[in-house]
């Protein structure tokens, strides 16, 4: 039984949510020309120039009005719960393919997939998308192109294997591109999302981005306000062998917007380099008490998990809006 007043209360508060959300007019020029051309385009990868994802392939940058969404996303998903468990596809734009579980766009269609009971996928034009699995996890790939997938849903239950990363869904909304060499680029703008591949994973959280190469590990977290210079060194440690001298640059240009990408790079590096990351860490966003930067440099799982807990943006503390519209969508039972 809720609480007398509750109800009239919660929503009276939605009622005085934002409505409007105005994306950006484009995030991403000039895709074509510089996806899949040799090691590293140049000037080195910048999400918000150097992929060219036009305005209709980038989810809306986050900001507190996004609430407002969610929750009447909240308040209307109710419906998800009298479907079946299973996949259903529709064209949404021209003719797309859309037989044998694969779906197939052209310049000019588009398609969207309804994951059972956890959200929807947008699959863009110029894409490839194959059904791999419906239970007891949600499982496609994206072989080429461009999805938005919007899950509400717990952890772990919605998964999509690229050629070079496999992105595992945390409860977020995300946009995952695929180069014809088979490179990626994620941009998640709600919650959070795990690569990985060769071993490692990049966890990456709202308003950040990372890229994945072929034959290499999932690339290091980067926020979208970084720098030119840290995004370039960043793609020359992660995919070009920069090492020291890479992070280097990385640490000299960070800012206290960083601290994501800094938290990665410390089990990324190691000796004297490693000291210097935990210490440029440390001053942006002291240890946590009871996490000692001794235990952070021997990689001590228990240390480096309180610290990231502690990290501003990263999944141990999500923002204000974030917990108010999860919390309205449990209390409405649809997650």
């Amino acid at each position: 039984m809720s609480e007398p007043g509750r109800g009239d209360e919660l929503a009276a508060r939605v009622r005085a949510l934002p409505r409007d959300i105005e994306p950006p007019a484009e995030l991403w020029p000039d895709v074509a020309a510089r996806l899949g051309r040799g090691p590293a385009p140049r000037p080195i990868p910048d999400p918000d120039r150097a992929w060219g994802l036009s305005s209709r392939f980038v989810s809306w940058r986050v900001r507190p009005a996004l609430a407002a969404a969610l929750v009447l996303a909240a308040l209307g998903a109710g419906w998800l719960h009298l479907r079946s468990g299973g996949w259903r596809a529709e064209a949404t734009a021209g003719a797309p393919v859309l037989a044998s579980g694969t779906v197939i766009t052209g310049a000019t269609s588009s398609a969207r997939l309804i994951v059972g009971r956890l959200g929807e996928v947008d699959v863009e034009p110029d894409s490839r998308v194959r059904l791999l699995a419906a239970r007891p996890e949600h499982r496609l790939a994206l072989d080429v192109g461009t999805i938005r997938a919007t899950i509400s849903a717990p952890p772990r239950l919605f998964v999509v294997e690229t050629p070079s990363a496999t992105a595992t869904d945390l409860g977020c909304q995300y946009t995952l591109a695929v180069d014809p060499r088979g490179g990626s680029l994620i941009h998640v703008t709600v919650g959070w999302v795990e690569l990985s591949g060769f071993g490692e994973t990049s966890v990456v959280p709202f308003d950040m981005s990372a890229y994945s190469r072929p034959g290499f590990a999932p690339g290091t977290p980067f926020a979208d306000r970084a720098s030119d210079s840290l995004k370039a060194a960043l793609y020359r440690f992660d995919f070009e062998h920069g090492g020291a001298g890479a992070v280097r640059t990385v640490l000299a240009t960070a800012t206290g917007g960083d601290v994501i990408t800094l938290w990665h790079l410390v089990a990324r590096t190691d000796g004297d380099v490693r000291l210097a990351v935990v210490e440029r860490l440390a001053a942006f966003a002291p240890p946590p008490p009871g996490v000692s930067r001794a235990g952070a440099l021997r990689l001590r799982g228990r240390d480096l998990r309180r610290w990231w807990d502690a990290l501003p943006g990263s999944p141990g503390t999500p923002p204000w809006w974030q917990r108010l519209a999860v919390g309205i969508s449990a209390w409405l039972g649809v997650l």
